[in-house]
């Protein structure tokens, strides 16, 4: 599955959704009718007794016009969270697809336990950019916000890059396109 620059294959160990995808059940019901309404780039369902995952992906190396932009990045992952979550329910509902259907209703079952949110980042700073140590210090600030943010659906946040995600999900590779 691609999203901007980047190619994810999650491996068998998951069943994974494009859920903001056009054509999808948020493009055609969730977007359309609730306005205005945001999505998780990924809906990843693991085997086993592991949660539901939800994967938000921001590729900087496309461009952050300010810093402003950066310091957003927390509060959008945290809503998109929260619409997502709506949107697991509505399509284990009304979503016209079966197979669609069938997939939020097993995302559904496995909110039994708090979800996992991973905020997937690609260069958040490189030499040419930023001081690898600001960029460590820009990315705990992101950690720090996106926990507060969402403290009222789980404690199980992480803030990854392409140096360290495989620690974070297990099963996946990401290419650079």
């Amino acid at each position: 599955m691609r999203e901007g620059n980047l190619d994810f294959d999650f491996g068998r160990s998951w069943k994974v959704l494009k859920y903001d995808e056009n054509g999808g059940f948020y493009k055609t019901k969730m977007a359309r009718n609730v306005s205005p309404t945001k999505a998780v780039d990924f809906l990843c369902i693991p085997q086993g007794k592991q949660p539901l995952l939800l994967m938000e992906v921001k590729d900087f190396s496309l461009g952050v016009r300010c810093q402003e932009k950066l310091n957003n990045v927390p509060m959008a992952v945290a809503i998109k969270a929260r619409d997502t979550l709506a949107g697991i329910v509505g399509g284990s509902h009304c979503a016209s697809d079966a197979g669609d259907r069938a997939f939020f209703t097993d995302s559904r079952q496995k909110l039994d336990s708090p979800p996992r949110v991973v905020f997937f980042f690609s260069d958040l700073g490189t030499r040419l950019r930023r001081e690898p140590r600001r960029a460590m210090q820009q990315r705990d600030v992101i950690m720090k916000q996106l926990k507060r943010h969402l403290s009222w659906l789980t404690r199980d946040v992480a803030v990854v890059g392409l140096d360290d995600y495989g620690s974070f999900v297990s099963d996946l590779t990401i290419r650079t396109v």
